[in-house]
């Protein structure tokens, strides 16, 4: 008979340490969002300046440049480096004295217009704060690992406004398969509304901005739909393929920098400023991006969708290798929705929401170990209802298993 995991005294203290873990983690996670938006909105008050090639401003290139030179300065006088979230959470801790100069590295990168996402200096100060705690408190490892992994997904549940489709990722991430890891995962969700409520009562609104971002033609599930998005699984694996590729050249180029990190800042902002004067769509995490590509995909054509494609991928590849810090999700996302408007128009049979959902799940499926809890952000940011979501998730699991099942992405990495 299995012991219940709910009567032991150790089992409550890791509860509670995880809820008031989950607390500072969403509440750190809200004001480093806030920060980011109130810089962005003062920099850039009115965005990027247009959607078509070369319509940018010369200011974007100065901008860039001006704080590649700052994040260079930061890298020469701070320890900073782009963590893994997902591997501190299976190695249960994250370095501590790493977290504040790498969340003023990855602020002054996403106020700066980069490429990046919030979702890794969100898990970095979640994941930090619990290492912190952890290491004045004593804890046993099991204590540690449940409350970095109820940190993370606190500030990642607020985030992405999904506290169970977050908690998915759980399940997903290295554990050991007993009846009692049920008690763990009771923890972390309980820890996920408490991230999801606190976004809430902060921001005043139910629900974040990136769901329902996207107002998509619906669809109705039918069976050619299925084999079409195992097909864009591996479509989506062989784009983030091609990002890996990006990511391992740009920075054996930068690589020649890297003892000298204010010029390697200032070279890759000034770089990708040029980039962003040429296609401002570059610019920033992809949300608004990916909402202009969809709407507007039949003016904008497929030649220059697909060039944003590999635009978006050389910009994220780009800030990543010469020392900004920020995440690679949305942006995917963005390199997916456009790939997948692109398919539409060269595939008009193919449904728009459907090409577009399944790249958005294939493409950071193939690169990160989450593609059922990617799937699931996806269904919420682009509305799809669950009856119609069955090639979204298989889309994900396809790419996921070509990549990581067939040993593509440590090949990439060697």
């Amino acid at each position: 008979m299995t012991t219940p995991y709910a009567s032991s005294r150790n089992y409550w203290r890791r509860f509670g340490w995880a809820v008031l873990t989950a607390v500072l983690a969403a509440a750190g996670a809200f004001l480093y969002i806030a920060l980011v938006d109130l810089g962005t909105e003062w920099l850039w008050p009115a965005g990027p300046v247009g959607i078509r090639p070369f319509s940018g401003s010369w200011r974007v290139v100065v901008v860039m440049t001006a704080v590649g030179l700052l994040v260079g300065l930061m890298h020469r006088y701070l320890p900073a480096r782009e963590i893994d979230v997902f591997d501190a959470i299976e190695e249960g801790q994250l370095p501590p004295k790493l977290v504040p100069g790498s969340l003023l590295v990855a602020l002054a990168s996403l106020i700066g217009g980069f490429s990046l996402g919030p979702e890794v200096p969100a898990g970095i100060l979640a994941g930090g704060l619990a290492t912190w705690l952890a290491e004045r408190s004593g804890w046993d490892e099991e204590s540690r690992r449940t409350n970095i992994l109820g940190g993370v997904l606190s500030a990642y549940s607020g985030l992405f406004s999904s506290p169970f489709a977050t908690v998915v990722a759980a399940l997903e991430l290295p554990h050991k398969q007993s009846r009692r890891y049920f008690g763990t995962l009771t923890i972390t969700a309980v820890a996920a509304v408490v991230g999801f409520a606190l976004f809430f009562i902060a921001s005043g609104q139910p629900f974040g901005t990136v769901l329902r971002i996207l107002d998509l033609p619906v669809y109705e599930l039918a069976l050619w739909h299925i084999p079409v998005g195992v097909v864009l699984g591996a479509v989506g694996a062989a784009l983030a393929l091609v990002f890996g590729w990006l990511l391992r050249l740009l920075a054996r180029l930068f690589a020649p920098l890297n003892q000298r990190p204010i010029v390697r800042g200032g070279l890759g902002g000034f770089l990708l400023g040029l980039l962003a004067l040429a296609l401002p769509l570059t610019m920033f995490l992809g949300t608004d991006g990916l909402v202009i590509v969809t709407e507007q995909a039949v003016g904008m054509g497929t030649i220059l969708l697909l060039v944003l494609v590999f635009a978006k991928m050389l910009a994220t590849a780009g800030a990543l290798s010469a020392g900004f810090i920020g995440g690679p999700i949305f942006p995917l996302f963005f390199v997916g929705g456009a790939a997948g408007t692109a398919l539409h128009l060269l595939f008009p049979a193919v449904p728009l929401a459907l090409s577009v959902s399944c790249l958005m799940t294939a493409v950071p499926a193939a690169l990160l170990p989450i593609p059922f809890t990617l799937a699931l952000v996806v269904l919420l940011v682009t509305g799809i209802p669950a009856t119609e979501a069955i090639p979204v998730f298989l889309a994900g699991l396809v790419a996921n298993f070509v990549t990581h099942g067939f040993g593509l992405l440590a090949q990439e990495r060697d």
